[in-house]
């Protein structure tokens, strides 16, 4: 099995959306199609997406349009300043705003009713991170990981290194791991099961980056 750099993945995206002509906002959809399998036939009372304003979390926006779709009820959490956000995060935002679905933004006086019957979907932090997790991003991930909800992390558990196997200060402890396209070098040492889900690279992208380094 090949494993990438975060760096690599990144310039694997950018060949695809670049050379190939896919744009991200559909490799986004084939992820979020890919994601949503892993959680539409679970039984829960409410899914909770808790989505940063980056790829990741609209990653997350979109996985939660599924769960709308499905007539499943749907809760989102955002952290971070919208004004900040990626455009593909912003243009699921959007939908999810039009159709009415249940949006909080993060704050110190956020409260939370999550029982041991729900979902959440974790789509913090992508392959991107690496600075250590503080404040309200350190806090939310402890009460992530203080629930008995059943968790699924988006490519990578927020706070887990993709390069390493090393922890940005704290961790989603994830019930499953759905890594996009490629597995990612740190999870060589991963201590437990993920899935590895086809987003629609096509394999040219990886051979040119991949043979490139």
């Amino acid at each position: 099995m090949v494993y990438v750099t975060a760096d690599q993945m990144r310039k694997i995206d950018k060949y695809t959306i670049e050379n190939i002509g896919i744009p991200s906002i559909v490799l986004m959809e084939n992820a979020k199609a890919q994601i949503s399998k892993h959680i539409l036939d679970k039984k829960f009372d409410t899914a909770y997406v808790f989505a940063s304003v980056g790829n990741n979390g609209g990653d997350g926006l979109a996985v939660a349009r599924d769960i709308y779709n499905a007539k499943k009820n749907v809760k989102v959490y955002v952290i971070g300043n919208i004004e900040k956000s990626s455009t593909d995060f912003k243009i699921n935002y959007d939908i999810l705003k039009k159709l009415d679905v249940d949006i909080e933004f993060v704050d110190e006086n956020t409260k939370y009713d999550i029982t041991d019957n729900d979902l959440i979907v974790d789509s913090i932090f992508g392959t991107g991170l690496k600075r250590d997790i503080e404040g309200i991003y350190k806090d939310t991930i402890e009460y992530i990981n203080s629930t008995k909800a059943f968790v699924v992390s988006v490519d990578m558990p927020s706070g887990l290194d993709s390069d390493e196997y090393k922890i940005h200060n704290v961790k989603v402890d994830c019930d499953l791991l759905v890594t996009l396209q490629l597995p990612k070098k740190s999870l060589e040492n991963y201590d437990k099961d993920y899935v590895v889900e086809d987003i629609g690279i096509p394999e040219i992208s990886i051979k040119k980056v991949l043979e490139s380094n």
